[in-house]
């Protein structure tokens, strides 16, 4: 009898253990969440590096908009990475060929034939279409694929 006592009271024991282990492995759970944000944080510093190694910087605005953000979806937790808010961004990440209107606008003219005008024109362009062909100079996939390897057991852990 007494031997049945303990092996329940070791059920009990391993059945506690095993629904401590499904709560820590859950999508809510805090050590997911912690996983994900150590991923989010290495992609993202690792896609900064990428833009200034790559020279896109202009303004500054592409890799001030890299951020990520948590989401939920039924009873999907992740995270959402990208460049927000700049509508540009797509197009260094994944290239772009095609035509794309361009307004009318004044354009200043100082130099005709090779030579310096003595006085500046102003001349009207009309409105019209431009082709465009740019390869992609992508700079958030490859800092996935760099760490995926370490993303993966960062998630491992969690779980």
């Amino acid at each position: 009898m007494d031997s049945f006592k303990v092996r329940m009271l070791n059920m009990r024991s391993i059945i506690e253990k095993i629904k401590e282990r499904q709560a820590a492995a859950a999508p809510d759970s805090t050590a997911v969440k912690r996983a994900l944000q150590r991923a989010a944080i290495l992609i993202t510093s690792q896609a900064k590096l990428n833009v200034r190694r790559q020279g896109l910087i202009d303004t500054g605005r592409l890799i001030n908009s890299l951020r990520w953000e948590f989401y939920k979806r039924g009873d999907v937790n992740g995270i959402s990475i990208g460049s927000f808010g700049v509508p540009y961004a797509a197009f260094w990440e994944f290239g772009f060929h095609g035509q794309v209107p361009v307004r009318s606008h004044n354009r200043v003219i100082t130099r005709a034939f090779g030579r310096s005008l003595e006085k500046a024109t102003i001349a009207r362009v009309r409105a019209h279409q431009r082709r465009i062909d740019k390869q992609g100079r992508p700079y958030l996939y490859p800092a996935y694929e760099k760490h995926k390897t370490r993303i993966v057991q960062y998630m491992l852990d969690a779980i």
